[in-house]
């Protein structure tokens, strides 16, 4: 089916909010009497309410019920012209929501319970960082019994000479077969949850510190465990770094060049030196240094154990450590951000997610089978099984009509015969894992076929989805498509409706935020209608201008203005002569015309747009922007003023002092149709539907049973008290 972009964004957010749904449904006593039925079709009050409680949650208030059912029903009438033009019987809508479906039934045929339990682990055991060292006796893919045991017993060998007294370290580098163990012994620095797989993290978090754990098995081989430390969480958290890079085949003497030139940079970031550009220039990490060396967010484990250390004795962002080494060559961090471990609520969905793509809900597997099992009333015939056992064969025809429809096992009260397991051509591996796949089988089939019997929630979800690709289609067909296709009819409309679209009125404004009131008055008027200082006047001399220059960080990216007074009597030709050697000493300078005077002196001054580079050169601003404001809105709590060439002076939201001047006022004014077009598409969408939902309600039949509509109002209104 085609998507339409519009749509898709929309479409997705209500598939979303429906997943979020936990509301269950009030009883299937509700069942009996409709809300409203269109033609005969009933909506009764379970799924209504779960729809208003859903919408009422999003929202985060409640909704008259009037209100809501209105919608509802309309909702449902276009869901009703869709399935009147067939929708609902073509494939490729029943693949897509076969598609759709499949998904949505995972968390059910997982548990809810056993996948919450699963998640509630993870999140504890984010809180505690482990420090480990591990042996390892590597296992191949699928390894035959005998190299299984022979593995197993090299492992328990180390075990007996540690519990003898050999030290781990020792044993680790001797024996271990993870590569890495010959220089760092075994150690494999601080892990937390879903670093490592499941097995070995489990056993390091049943593990107490100092301690060695017992054999663990993962896909990788056995393993031994020594918890060197744990501690809580350090976090998250996001550096950049200034890296010189160890050349290849790097000599002693290439090494210490290296480290002399990283602690000559350090000591220019210590004097004020500007990290941007340091790095831009000097750093050797091609990826980052155009960004000023920023890198990703990063916790326990994920960097080198030097840099990691580093990283995290940074407290305050903007704080610079000294020179660090690492593998790789020697850097200068700078900590941006950091940040703790959310609240459970705040991750739940996310470590929800990592649990289903994880190794750990393939190991809770049987848990999954045992609990169905239990809850469907699954019944083994022992008989039957041995029956198979004896026979040791696949074929049908080695066994007698009656033995091949004895019953294998029932689930509820479906029965499973020995000639259905039979026709199921299953790989002839081992009789006994056979029958225990095809029980599994079969266990989640008929889990599948009774959710909706068994999660009253997950019908409705599924009907959402049933309901949901519906009406994409119908509203496609009828209103989306239409609007991309006619454009004659947009534009018929535009001209019929000229009058609502109108640029209202906005004005051109410098914003200044301060700190303290100190340095205020000097920017409530702009020098040149437009600019600000960056200097006082300065008596020009060459010298003493690089001076000025050299105490103003001023990137390649920064624009700075030159206002020069000038005697009346200068040539011309010096004038640009003296503008030479400005453009010589910076190159991003722009020179405004000059102004003369009968004073005999030159004079120069430094000006700059409301921007970064003017807050920077003043302790006391906090932020400098430009940009263009609606009049009528104030910004942050402090209004503009009503004429151009004015200042208004406030406390903002956030308690600092707020400076808006009105540079230009742009009047009020009609929008030709390309202006008017992202509001008009809107409009006209709005105007299609609203027409075919009048046909619609002239075609379907809509009654509404206002007992139960009464009865739902007075439900919401004793719940909201």
């Amino acid at each position: 089916m085609r998507k339409n972009i519009i749509f898709s964004v929309v479409f997705i957010i209500f598939i979303l909010s429906a997943c979020k749904t936990t509301q269950k449904p009030s009883g299937s006593a509700h069942n009996l009497t409709p809300v409203f039925t269109i033609d005969g079709v009933p909506t009764y009050q379970d799924e209504f309410f779960y729809a208003y409680d859903k919408s009422n949650k999003n929202k985060g208030e409640i909704e008259p019920v009037e209100d809501y059912l209105d919608l509802y029903i309309n909702f449902k009438l276009k869901v009703a012209a869709a399935r009147a033009e067939g929708i609902d019987t073509l494939t490729v809508y029943q693949e897509e929501l076969a598609g759709y479906l499949k998904e949505i039934q995972k968390p059910y045929l997982v548990t809810e319970q056993t996948n919450l339990q699963l998640v509630e682990e993870a999140y504890l055991r984010l809180q505690q960082e482990i420090n480990a060292s591990h042996i390892l006796i590597r296992l191949e893919d699928s390894p035959s019994p005998s190299d299984t045991l022979q593995a197993y017993q090299k492992i328990q060998q180390i075990k007996e000479r540690l519990e003898a007294g050999e030290g781990f370290s020792k044993l680790a580098r001797e024996l271990s077969e993870d590569p890495s163990a010959k220089n760092n012994e075994g150690n494999l620095g601080w892990f937390t949850a879903f670093q490592m797989v499941y097995p070995f993290e489990s056993a390091a978090y049943q593990t107490n510190k100092n301690e060695i754990s017992n054999v663990v098995r993962t896909r990788f081989g056995y393993h031994l465990i020594k918890v060197n430390d744990k501690r809580e969480t350090l976090g998250r958290i996001k550096i950049a770094h200034l890296m010189k890079r160890f050349p290849i085949n790097a000599s002693e003497q290439d090494s210490l060049a290296i480290e002399l030139e990283i602690k000559e940079h350090y000591k220019t970031l210590r004097a004020g030196g500007n990290w941007f550009a340091l790095v831009a220039q000097y750093s050797d990490d091609l990826n980052t240094m155009d960004q000023g060396g920023s890198l990703p967010w990063f916790g326990a484990g994920n960097l080198p154990s030097e840099m990691e250390t580093a990283a995290f004795e940074l407290s305050e962002k903007g704080d610079l450590s000294k020179p660090v080494k690492s593998p790789y060559g020697w850097h200068i961090l700078k900590l941006e951000d950091k940040r703790g471990v959310g609240s459970f609520e705040s991750m739940q969905e996310s470590l929800s997610r990592r649990v289903e793509r994880d190794q750990r809900s393939e190991l809770k597997a049987s848990e999954v089978i045992s609990k169905l099992k239990r809850e469907n009333n699954y019944k083994r015939i022992e008989e039957s099984y041995a029956l198979i056992k004896s026979k040791n064969t696949y074929k049908p025809e080695v066994y007698k009509q009656k033995e091949l429809d004895l019953t294998l096992f029932q689930i509820g009260e479906q029965r499973f015969l020995i000639s259905d397991f039979l026709r199921q051509n299953l790989p002839e591996m081992k009789l006994e894992n056979d029958l225990s796949v095809y029980e599994e089988k079969k266990l989640l089939e008929y889990e599948e076929e009774n959710l909706e019997n068994k999660y009253p929630d997950y019908k409705m979800l599924r009907n959402e989805y049933r309901d949901g690709l519906l009406l994409f289609e119908i509203m496609s067909q009828k209103v989306w498509n239409r609007i991309n296709e006619d454009s004659t009819a947009l534009r018929t409309f535009y001209e019929s409706n000229q009058s609502n679209y109108k640029q209202e009125m906005t004005l051109e404004a410098a914003i200044f935020t301060f700190s303290d009131s100190t340095t205020v008055d000097r920017f409530k008027k702009p020098i040149r209608s437009a600019y600000y200082p960056l200097t006082n006047e300065i008596e020009w001399e060459k010298e003493s201008f690089a001076t000025v220059l050299a105490n103003i960080e001023i990137n390649d990216r920064d624009t700075v203005f030159i206002q020069l007074k000038l005697p009346n009597n200068i040539d011309s030709a010096d004038s640009m002569m003296l503008f030479d050697q400005i453009k010589a000493v910076q190159a991003n300078m722009h020179a405004l015309d000059p102004i003369y005077s009968d004073e005999n002196k030159i004079y120069l001054q430094l000006l700059s747009k409301p921007n970064e580079l003017l807050a920077a050169n003043y302790d006391t601003i906090k932020g400098a922007v430009q940009g263009i404001y609606p009049a009528q809105q104030a910004l942050n709590g402090v209004k503009f003023a009503n004429k151009a060439q004015k200042y208004v002076v406030g406390l903002n939201n956030e308690g600092d002092i707020q400076l808006n001047y009105t540079f230009q006022v742009f009047p009020e004014q009609a929008m030709n149709f390309e202006e008017a077009k992202p509001e008009l598409l809107g409009d006209y969408q709005e105007y299609l539907e609203e027409e075919w939902l009048k046909s619609l309600k002239m075609v379907h039949q809509v009654l509404i049973n206002d007992k139960i509509v009464n009865q739902i109002k007075e439900k919401v209104e004793t719940s909201s008290h």
